[in-house]
């Protein structure tokens, strides 16, 4: 009976112990002398902390002017001292960025389309994408972390594939033809390749076709002033343009396999570089496939404070704590001392909980912290189950079955919403299923034995059975 009254008094103190290391953490001292918590923060939701708020504008500037003279005659070079206005007879021609005539309420839903699909395929798990039906400006906003600034930049390319004349500085091929892009990794004999794979439309193929007869190598026989004939090799090259990037000069046969047009981005045999370049070509890959938006917009960004206020916190904490003391004290009259332990052991697995989401980097969310209420909820039916049977014959393994068949729709939909890209349906998820869990391997090894050995259930179980 010492034995065991020492291990419960254990059990215990660890339960003290995991509380005080979710409460304060666990400090270590590094190289230079100073000390860190090695416990992970709490990774908060967009409510909580601050956000990038990034407004794209639809721009109101000049493409190009062009001026004409009295007589109609464009003018090509500026005199200085002459005002070319038109009080002074001269015709101004300006052409927008925007002409008047594309800025539709269709054209603004297509660009904020665009940039709803760059989110996605991000996968950023937190963000409010608005538009304002007027005037076509839209406002994005993200959290304020360590992604904020490379999410903001991809935001604002353009997804596009151009390839340009470099004599007549003409464009000869568009992201229209573009249908979609993926990234491959070719591996050489002598090392490993990264490519975005670009795939075209039925129209992009034949357009391919019909420049990869201009734009090529070629090599003929020449006849030299002194009757020498000679071999001489001309090429006839293209500018590229990805994604507002420039990719430099090329003929088109360097690029083009199987109506396909491969870009390389590495060739190496270190796994650093083609990590890398696995990254950037993913990046540009979600870029093009975003598409182009049909207007140009200009961007402006600010950081937002939350809007959570310390008083609002402040209230609902109060609520929470004023519902979970009625609980307790509720139990703690219906079972007595062993209330009382159950309400200890149950602050130890919200402790243990809440240690868990900060180990796996869960986002809280609003929606995550109703998961952490619910999952308390839960342990605390689980607790209650166990007490009103701790005196029967295999109280612990009734009351996992009945628990498990009150809580598998919701483990069910916690796993669904785990999975989910959206930080408010994951974070939910998360914080249930963690709940969950914790809530079998936590009772198991703390509250079955206390509640065994300390308070007569074992003993009582025996005796029933002996009977």
């Amino acid at each position: 009976m010492k034995k065991k009254v020492i291990l419960v008094i254990g059990i215990i103190l660890i339960v003290a112990a995991l509380i005080a290391i979710s409460l304060f953490g666990i400090y270590v001292k590094n190289e230079n002398g100073d000390k860190r918590n090695i416990i992970p923060n709490y990774k908060m939701g967009m409510e909580f902390t601050n956000a990038r708020k990034i407004i794209a504008s639809v721009s109101d500037g000049i493409a190009s002017e062009k001026i004409f003279d009295k007589d109609g005659n464009e003018i090509t070079k500026k005199e200085e001292g002459v005002e070319y206005t038109e009080e002074n007879g001269y015709r101004i021609e300006q052409t927008k960025i925007n002409p008047d005539d594309i800025k539709t309420l269709d054209n603004y839903k297509k660009s904020k389309e665009v940039l709803s699909n760059k989110l996605e395929s991000l996968q950023v798990p937190e963000y409010i994408l608005n538009m304002n039906e007027s005037n076509g400006e839209i406002t994005i906003q993200i959290p304020e972390d360590n992604f904020a600034a490379e999410t903001e930049s991809i935001i604002k390319k353009p997804g596009s594939l151009i390839f340009i004349d470099l004599s007549t500085f003409e464009a000869v091929f568009s992201t229209d033809y573009v249908k979609t892009s993926d990234v491959v990794a070719r591996q050489g004999d002598l090392e490993a390749a990264i490519f975005l794979q670009i795939k075209l439309t039925d129209e992009g193929i034949e357009k391919l076709k019909e420049l990869s007869e201009i734009y090529k190598e070629t090599t003929e026989e020449v006849t030299n002033e002194d009757g020498t004939k000679e071999e001489k090799t001309t090429k006839k090259e293209l500018f590229i343009l990805l994604n507002g990037m420039s990719l430099g000069t090329t003929v088109l046969e360097n690029i083009v396999y199987d109506n396909t047009i491969m870009i390389p981005f590495a060739a190496s045999n270190n796994n650093d570089e083609l990590n890398a370049a696995m990254n950037e070509a993913k990046t540009e890959s979600i870029i093009l496939n975003s598409g182009m938006p049909p207007l140009t917009y200009s961007y402006t960004n600010e950081v937002v404070q939350t809007e959570m206020k310390l008083e609002t916190v402040l209230y609902y904490i109060s609520a929470i704590f004023a519902v979970a003391l009625i609980l307790f004290i509720f139990i703690i009259i219906k079972f007595k001392a062993r209330g009382f332990i159950s309400m200890y052991l149950q602050i130890g697995f919200f402790a243990v909980l809440l240690l868990i989401i900060r180990l796996t980097n869960v986002t809280l969310t609003m929606e995550g912290i109703a998961g952490l209420i619910i999952a308390a909820i839960l342990n605390y039916v689980f607790n209650y189950i166990m007490l009103k049977r701790i005196k029967e014959p295999g109280m612990y393994k009734e009351t996992n079955l009945s628990f498990m068949f009150y809580t598998l729709p919701v483990f069910i939909v916690s796993i669904i919403f785990t999975f989910s890209t959206k930080a408010i349906l994951s974070s939910f998820g998360m914080t249930i299923f963690w709940g969950i869990i914790i809530t079998y391997v936590y009772n198991f090894i703390f509250s079955k034995y206390v509640f065994e050995n300390l308070t007569g259930g074992k003993k009582d179980e025996n005796s029933k059975n002996n009977n």
